[in-house]
């Protein structure tokens, strides 16, 4: 793990003069702020709880939602949540149970100021998300669901026994649970649902002053110190919405007023940038992109119930958005893993995996902005058994669309840089995504990956070559920085040295550039794209070259290197991740077959020697395991004069035949 000094210098580094200026005022701001520590200065006269709209089924909860809501209520019974990968230990340990570390069995500090506590850099601690999932309080909203639609007594006390424990365990500006504003947000949403599901009315009247004077005091902590610069990613969308639902349901709050209209500008005009115009998230990752979209619809719901809705511009741009996850979504509801995944959620159904978010998310959407042509598959809301499976988050969000006729054929989204091929090959549905767009967002792209040029592709819906995930963020050491590396990505590495350079868990010191080249190209039933990047320009004097064409029966990858390589002997490697629950085999004549049990879903060929690996990959965030990756190696300055072609041929069904589908 770097320094803490090394940490702040290169932060400092990808810092604007102005934004130098707006951190040295928020270290004083910072510094003041242990006069604002303790309830009382946040006591508001008697008024009522704030309550979001939730629209609650008159039949009481779909089997599917009661049993993900029963699951929540017995590991928060048991205070044995089930968290990124960790499991809490399931101890009684009362209020304690808020700062402790499932990982080490460690508390972290709870009676210290903040921002005294240095949770980038605490030695023997584990991940501090760990403890901040918890704290979130996102497991109590599906409990209160159960009191509410099913009359469960139980739910109700365990709800409130849950904020009691939780306001005890953490006044104001005391305790890591007061450090980031995201965390702050996510509990503002949590609890005003809560508050709505259980009734307002069932709410001890003591513990409603207690829950004004909290919610007062999130209010005032996102007020004072907000995102901005190179911080002003999802961050920045996630306070804003803490502060638009603060500013409009506790409207008896002094600050109330101009919360609402700050949340509500900064949603208005951060739309357009966290999203490009055509459809992509800026921080390069479908998850997160879900994530910033689930904050927007929450928002776009409050607005509208209280008669007073968003522009129309956000919507347009929502729309873009929900066309480019449609795009990237497969026919069993399953999307590419680009860039980072901390698997952050805004509602959920009960702790743990949420393994169709994205589409769950995407169908809210096309509901919310009138695109049923961007419907999420329907198999993205089944189970096992093809039961439908509703989510809580269409609850508060509104009933989702789903079930859209697959869109097929080439999309270009430039702004955002990816291509994505849609075709039937060899009877065979196959999505082919092509990466040459820029790293991620802001100065830090702090949740991108070093992935230009890589490619992710899906047969008959099952995920084929895949990203290596995320694994953890500020206690991943020297694994966050593999994961983000080249090396770990389905493109290519010049002596495995990355294509742009790590300054950080959440930082780049140096960013490569990606473009396409030309427009897709048909030529005698063949469709072709080129795009280039210039990540190993300064070091190694070569910009990396790669096609993808898409004929009938295969796609031809073909990457070359323009220029003249600098360094002498370098090697160039080629890698493509297989998704480990395929079996890998390696032919005699020195081809790989890719297999979903006995049948063979793809045959890689190389001009040059292939040869298998083991690999690193991280299928959930907190979780590490080993794949197969398909290398080649050769000398770099081979590929100058004579590029390298890899052909990945789509064998036909078995007793189908080998008829072939037209380009589209």
């Amino acid at each position: 793990m770097i320094s803490k000094l090394t940490w702040y210098g290169r932060r400092l580094m990808a810092m604007s003069p102005a934004e130098v200026l707006h951190r040295v005022g928020e270290v004083r701001a910072k510094a003041r702020g242990r006069a604002l520590q303790g309830w009382d200065r946040y006591a508001l006269a008697d008024g009522p709880l704030p309550v979001f709209p939730v629209d609650i089924p008159d039949s009481g909860l779909p089997d599917s939602l009661r049993q993900a809501a029963d699951a929540a209520f017995v590991q928060t019974n048991t205070s044995s949540w089930t968290f990124l990968g960790v499991t809490w230990p399931g101890s009684d340990s009362g209020d304690d149970v808020w700062h402790l570390d499932p990982s080490t069995g460690r508390h972290w500090q709870s009676d210290a100021y903040c921002f005294d506590i240095p949770y980038r850099h605490a030695d023997g601690f584990g991940d501090i998300k760990h403890v901040w999932e918890v704290n979130r309080l996102q497991h109590l909203v599906p409990i209160a669901a159960l009191a509410r639609c099913e009359g469960r007594e139980d739910a109700r006390e365990l709800c409130l026994r849950q904020i009691e424990s939780w306001l005890r365990a953490n006044p104001p500006f005391e305790g890591v649970n007061w450090c980031s504003g995201i965390e702050l947000s996510l509990r503002v949403v949590s609890l005003v649902l809560v508050i709505g599901l259980l009734g307002p009315e069932t709410i001890p009247k003591a513990l409603a002053s207690r829950l004004r004077a909290a919610l007062h005091a999130h209010g005032v902590w996102l007020d004072r110190y907000p995102s901005r610069f190179s911080s002003a990613n999802n961050h920045l969308i996630a306070e804003a919405v803490g502060l638009f639902v603060l500013g409009s349901l506790l409207a008896d709050a002094p600050e109330a007023s101009r919360w609402a209209a700050y949340g509500r500008a900064v949603l208005t005009e951060e739309v357009e940038k966290q999203i490009h115009a055509d459809g992509v998230g800026a921080e390069q990752s479908p998850t997160y992109t879900a994530f910033t979209v689930e904050m927007y619809l929450l928002a776009l719901r409050l607005a509208r119930h209280q008669g007073d809705p968003f522009p129309e511009h956000v919507s347009a741009r929502l729309a873009a958005c929900a066309r480019h996850l449609r795009w990237i979504t497969d026919e069993d509801g399953a999307q590419p893993r680009i860039g980072d995944d901390d698997e952050g959620r805004v509602i959920i159904s009960s702790p743990g995996e949420d393994a169709a978010y994205v589409s769950s998310v995407l169908g809210c959407l096309a509901a919310a902005v009138n695109a049923p042509d961007c419907a999420p598959p329907e198999a993205a809301f089944q189970d096992a058994e093809g039961n439908r499976r509703m989510h809580m988050r269409d609850l508060v969000l509104g009933a989702p669309l789903v079930g859209s006729v697959s869109p097929t054929g080439t999309a270009v989204f430039d702004e955002g840089g990816y291509t994505v091929f849609r075709r039937d090959m060899s009877g065979r549905h196959v999505m082919a995504v092509l990466d040459h767009g820029p790293l991620g967002y802001l100065s830090i792209a702090a949740h991108g990956h070093a992935d230009a040029l890589a490619l992710w592709l899906h047969v008959d819906d099952v995920p084929v070559f895949v990203d290596a995930g995320t694994y953890l963020y500020h206690a991943g050491g020297a694994w966050r920085d593999r994961f983000r590396g080249t090396a770990s990505h389905n493109t290519l590495t010049l002596d495995d040295a990355d294509q742009s350079r790590i300054a950080g868990p959440f930082n780049w010191s140096r960013k490569a550039r990606a473009w396409r080249v030309a427009d897709p190209s048909r030529l005698d039933d063949v469709l072709t794209v080129t795009a280039r990047h210039n990540g190993y320009e300064r070091s190694h004097g070569v910009l990396h070259r790669r096609t993808v064409s898409i004929e009938p029966e295969c796609l031809r990858v073909i990457d070359g290197l323009e220029g003249s390589v600098t360094c002498p002997g370098s090697d160039a490697t080629l890698r493509f991740l297989v998704n480990p629950d395929l079996v890998v085999t390696q032919m005699p004549s020195g081809s790989v077959q890719i297999l979903r049990g006995a049948e063979v879903l793809l045959e890689v060929e190389a001009s040059a020697a292939i040869y298998l690996e083991a690999a690193p990959i991280s299928r959930r965030f907190g979780e590490r395991e080993e794949t197969t990756a398909i290398v080649m190696t050769l000398a770099a300055d081979s590929l100058e004069t004579v590029p390298h072609e890899t052909c990945l041929r789509v064998p036909a069904v078995p007793g189908q035949g080998d008829g072939e589908a037209a380009v589209p």
